[in-house]
């Protein structure tokens, strides 16, 4: 029979943030994926990877067992971003609808990047446990492919949806590309 665990027992298997973090590290380097940029700030700590092409952010906040799995995607098109805000103010079902299914997944969510009052891009992000026992390699790796996956479909519905001329990864950034029949911009570094 299996022991049941309480709080108390479940705390007591946790790693550490050191231990949480040089895991993540050592399952990112195994993997071959790219960490362009580790962070650490006041107990806040992550990486900027590059999984395939893609520029992804894992964050952990002190005091948590958890870190979140970021895709983020923003607008740079000022016709875009008001074309895109318009359907928003419009309310149409059908656009939430498909804006939904867009930018999200069975294994992901969603929020919206919002900047001066507009809606500007979408943030797919999935969390994972790096401090219990049963994170592993396996659960890295989904997680990755899965907002991957999900924002690289979200941004191709931006694509079409906002008549969007460029997208980019990180917000900031304002790449100057005379190819706008580019979808992705990455930012420096990355």
């Amino acid at each position: 029979m299996r022991k049941h665990l309480s709080m108390d027992d479940d705390a007591a298997f946790l790693r550490s943030d050191d231990e949480a973090r040089a895991l993540l590290k050592q399952y990112l380097q195994s993997m071959d994926v790219e960490i362009v940029q580790e962070m650490e700030k006041n107990g806040n700590w992550g990486f900027w990877i590059r999984f395939g092409k893609y520029p992804v952010l894992i964050d952990h906040q002190k005091g948590t067992h958890f870190c979140i799995v970021a895709f983020q995607i923003t607008l740079k098109d000022e016709s875009a971003i008001n074309h895109l805000n318009e359907l928003y103010e419009k309310n149409d079902a059908r656009f939430i609808y498909e804006l939904t299914r867009a930018f999200s997944s069975l294994l992901t969510g969603y929020s919206r990047i919002v900047e001066r009052g507009r809606v500007i891009g979408f943030t797919v992000s999935k969390y994972i446990y790096p401090h219990h026992a049963e994170f592993n390699m396996r659960t890295l790796d989904l997680a990755l492919q899965s907002v991957v996956s999900t924002g690289a479909v979200g941004a191709a519905f931006l694509k079409c949806i906002a008549r969007a001329t460029g997208v980019q990864f990180e917000r900031g950034f304002n790449p100057e590309d005379a190819d706008q029949t580019r979808l992705f911009k990455q930012g420096p570094g990355l």
